[in-house]
């Protein structure tokens, strides 16, 4: 989120940097998405995105000119923000899916039992989920049989 919000609000700075460090890339012309903290899915794209773009941001805070190397991630961090973005995107379907016109009220029970079947097996998945992820998910588990 620092990461992002450094680069956006740096309109004479950091982000005329960031555009000139896309050039040639597939990249090109794209800005990393604003997390709104009040908006989740707006965390999955931001996340999603620096995924996608792991290697570019990576290049981007190791560059010492542009005063950026505490934000740094290490591989542990590249490897939770993965976790995180693969149990997001899950919820991430499922509002789509809601958000269109043709899901019906028949449509909600499976779809909150796969989420809850997700996050359970998600749970278990020590080797590929951080600790932090896992307990989320903990949460998130005992939220969603509430309903």
């Amino acid at each position: 989120r620092k990461i992002s919000f450094k680069i956006i609000h740096s309109s004479t700075g950091l982000l005329p940097k960031w555009r000139e460090h896309l050039l040639g890339s597939p990249f090109e012309g794209r800005v990393l998405p604003r997390d709104v903290a009040t908006r989740w899915n707006s965390t999955f794209d931001m996340m999603a995105a620096f995924l996608e773009m792991k290697d570019i941001v990576s290049e981007f805070l190791d560059r010492s000119s542009h005063k950026l190397s505490e934000f740094i991630l290490d591989d542990n961090e590249w490897e939770a923000i993965a976790g995180l973005v693969s149990v997001l995107k899950i919820l991430k379907d499922a509002t789509t899916f809601f958000s269109t016109d043709s899901p019906s009220v028949a449509a909600v029970i499976p779809a909150m039992d796969a989420i809850d079947e997700a996050f359970a097996s998600g749970i278990v998945q020590r080797e590929t989920l951080s600790a932090p992820v896992r307990h989320a998910l903990s949460i998130g588990k005992r939220t969603l049989n509430k309903y």
